[in-house]
């Protein structure tokens, strides 16, 4: 007998039951009702409502038990499945444990590799120059001769000719050149790295020769102590030995070394400009991108004394910040726009120098492009460029409204933007440090000179003749600095007070008594 809850029951005898208990539970709700007088009506309603209930479930599950047997061939087939389907895995295990004993069997069974270019020697000549003669000489070779080094060379170099055209060469390399069985991969101002055949004895795999960093400053490059360039070298044929394209992997490796080398110098030599002959007049920001385009950027704001070697781990951007003293650019607050250059590598590790403005080149007359030149890395010429343009671009504004104006430009000479002062200017010089500078005519062959401070970016107003009074001129630069009167209207008054001083003068010298808003003027 089968197992309780095991045994089969056929469809129609499983209906037959069902059909027969609900036939007897309505016989007996009937003669329930006709025997029973004292009964409510809603006690009778709700028997009804429960034998109906109890019928609808049975019918349901009757419907349901119906519409699952016509899925029995299909489970009954999926069974078949999974019962395949084991038996596969069951095969692949045996084939795969089978595959791997072979593999060692093979191992062992293998024949060793033969110098074919050695066999065909002896076979051709009947001999080999380098077999030695006795067991002394096993451990000592002799070193080749010209001819063999050179037929040895040859067979390399066209090894590692071969071997080239299987690899994938980035687009980094500015040079790559082929000799003597080696190949020089060098990138301009980055590093060149001598590479050949012959990695730990396997002539399909890359040894590193010889590698130089180029990136360096005034006094020369960077230099790596022999430990730490060996462990660099060791490092970098590991990794070419295991990647499937082993050069990509080198230059990625090292270009990102340079980069951090990079903006290591260059937070130094900030460090050390803060220090020097600028001190306050720039500060830093180290800049964080993780998208590398420039857009939305974390600054964070760290200590001047900060090590270079601490920030070299994450490769930050550099903010510069230029002209942090001036009324009109402040950044202490930190409401104010401060002018300022960001040298920072992008998402495909180039070095990016971005100025925070639009500034022409004076000598192209284009929009400034600046570069930071690695094997040779000068921040504070860097600086003075973009001081140099910005200050180049705010008096190009400043000409061009002059220009505009018929009282202050009435021919080519009366407004004229120079790029180089005379020695004449030397005072000027002095004050504001600046090699452009803007000469508005006053009258005949006086001028007002026009210029920006380096450091501080504020306006320099000077006389090529002491024709006006200091006071006067400083009020003016104030004016100019806060931006509360435009440059025409400054130069206009100036002009207006040095023709008046000349016609004062003129009467002076004739012996006139001279009146300026109706009251005179002795001395």
């Amino acid at each position: 007998m089968a197992e309780l809850g095991q045994q089969t029951v056929d469809f129609s005898t499983l209906v037959t039951r069902a059909a027969a208990e609900s036939f007897l539970s309505l016989k007996e709700l009937v003669a329930q009702y006709t025997s029973s007088t004292d009964l409510s009506d809603a006690q009778r309603k709700i028997n009804l409502l429960k034998f109906i209930n109890k019928t609808q479930q049975r019918l349901l599950r009757l419907h349901v038990l119906s519409n699952w047997s016509q899925q029995v061939p299909l489970i009954n087939y999926c069974q078949q499945l999974a019962s395949t389907l084991s038996n596969h895995e069951t095969c692949f295990t045996q084939a795969a444990d089978s595959l791997f004993f072979m593999h060692d069997g093979l191992q062992l069974a293998r024949a060793p590799i033969y110098d074919v270019p050695v066999a065909t020697e002896i076979l051709l000549t009947g001999t080999y120059q380098r077999f030695p003669k006795c067991a002394e000489e096993i451990g000592a070779h002799g070193t080749l001769t010209e001819d063999q080094q050179k037929k040895a060379l040859k067979k390399l170099d066209t090894l590692v000719r071969s071997k080239l055209l299987e690899v994938s060469i980035p687009k980094g390399f500015s040079e790559v050149k082929v000799s003597d069985g080696t190949v020089l991969l060098s990138v301009d101002g980055e590093y060149k790295v001598l590479v050949t055949l012959g990695y730990r004895g396997h002539l399909n795999l890359w040894r590193i020769l010889h590698l130089e960093l180029l990136v360096g400053e005034k006094s020369g490059p960077v230099k790596l102590e022999d430990s730490r360039r060996y462990i660099v070298g060791d490092d970098l044929e590991r990794r070419m030995a295991e990647a499937a394209d082993p050069f990509v992997t080198l230059h990625s490796v090292l270009h990102e070394l340079c980069v951090a080398l990079i903006m290591d110098t260059v937070i130094k030599q900030v460090q050390a400009l803060r220090q020097g002959r600028w001190k306050s007049a720039i500060s830093f920001d180290l800049v964080s991108d993780n998208t590398g385009q420039g857009g939305t950027s974390a600054f964070m704001q760290i200590n001047n004394d900060v090590e270079a070697e601490s920030v070299s781990l994450g490769t930050p951007g550099l903010k510069i910040m230029y002209w942090v003293n001036s009324d009109k650019t402040s950044c202490s607050s930190g409401s104010g726009f401060c002018q300022h250059i960001i040298v920072q590598p992008r998402s495909d590790m180039q070095i990016k120098c971005l100025h925070s403005s639009f500034v022409v080149d004076p000598t192209t007359g284009k929009e400034a492009e600046f570069f930071l030149e690695t094997s040779c890395i000068d921040v504070e010429k860097l600086l003075l460029q973009a001081i140099n343009c910005n200050i180049y671009t705010r008096l190009l504004e400043i000409q061009r409204e002059l220009v505009k104006n018929s009282q202050i430009c009435q021919t080519d000479g009366d407004v004229v933007l120079q790029g180089n002062i005379d020695e004449s200017d030397g005072d000027y010089v002095k004050k504001c440090e600046g090699k452009q500078i803007l000469r508005v005519r006053a009258y005949g062959s006086s001028y007002f000179l026009l210029g920006i401070s380096l450091r501080t970016g504020r306006f320099c107003l000077q006389l090529s003749r002491n024709f006006l009074a200091p006071a006067d001129l400083l009020e003016f630069e104030e004016s100019l600095d806060q931006g509360t009167v435009s440059a025409t209207e400054v130069f206009v008054s100036l002009r207006s007070k040095s023709i008046l001083h000349l016609f004062a003068s003129i009467g002076k010298f004739v012996g006139l008594q001279v009146f300026i808003f109706y009251f005179p003027v002795f001395g």
